[in-house]
């Protein structure tokens, strides 16, 4: 079995509009990538169909190693203080290549 790597996956949910602003912050936080899928449901804030452009929601996966974690975490919750609306959770996994999460900090 190959060795795995303690790493932690960050979830947001959001509206699609902050796309930009939250690959420009990844960028900064030296994260190596990311995937965003478009989503739809119903939360707090009623349904969302995502069915129009204007009301539609990503969700954007992150894998980081602990030590960026509380940084990234930081810069997200400034979102939340700026009245942005994200949901975030956080899940610790492990990962067979590391070097593929680890990139320098700007």
């Amino acid at each position: 079995m190959p060795k795995l790597y303690p790493y932690k996956l960050v979830n947001v949910i959001t509206m699609d509009v902050l796309q930009d602003k939250l690959r420009e912050m990844f960028r900064r936080h030296g994260v190596s990538g990311y995937s965003i899928i478009r989503v739809y449901g119903e939360g707090i804030c009623g349904e969302l169909e995502g069915s129009l452009d204007f009301e539609a929601n990503i969700m954007v996966k992150v894998i980081v190693p602990e030590e960026k974690l509380q940084r990234l975490l930081d810069g997200l919750q400034r979102q939340i203080a700026k009245g942005y609306r994200l949901t975030i959770f956080v899940s610790d996994i492990q990962v067979i290549a590391p070097e593929k999460f680890s990139k320098p900090m700007e």
